[in-house]
């Protein structure tokens, strides 16, 4: 997205056109995945379709803020929100989302009601480096 907007003025709209299916494809292919990938993994069985449900309906919210907002705009600072939101969301993602596809979904459970119940520190595979998120890691 920032590429078509640094470039809206100086690429045939072929080209734009072609730029802009790519960043649609690859965004849809996996950041658009993880929005319904990652809330099944994170929270506990309990709470995990309301967690879902409250986690997809924010989703919509930003949405409908952005088709609002963006009628303001250039097209040319509409590449631009988009392209820098999407590096923005890329880095929150990479620092606070646990990695939990190896890790089996029974002890995240395990792990939050230990943090539920305020009990002694949980100790399994869930505080293995490899499953927690960057933040979590220092």
């Amino acid at each position: 997205f920032v590429s078509c907007g640094f470039f809206y003025d100086k690429l045939p709209s072929i080209v734009l056109v072609f730029l802009y299916l790519g960043t649609s494809f690859f965004g849809q292919l996996g950041p658009n995945a993880t929005t319904f990938l990652i809330p099944t993994e994170v929270f506990p069985t309990e709470t995990r379709t309301m967690c879902h449900g409250i986690a997809a309906a924010s989703g919509k919210v930003g949405a409908l803020v952005a088709a609002v907002l963006f009628h303001y705009v250039t097209e040319v600072q509409l590449f631009m929100v988009s392209g820098y939101a999407s590096f923005l969301a890329c880095f929150i993602t990479y620092l606070m989302i646990p990695e939990t596809t190896t890790l089996d979904l029974y002890e995240l459970d395990k792990k939050w009601h230990h943090v539920l119940s305020g009990s002694s520190e949980y100790e399994g595979p869930a505080n293995h480096p490899q499953h927690l998120s960057f933040l979590e890691q220092k």
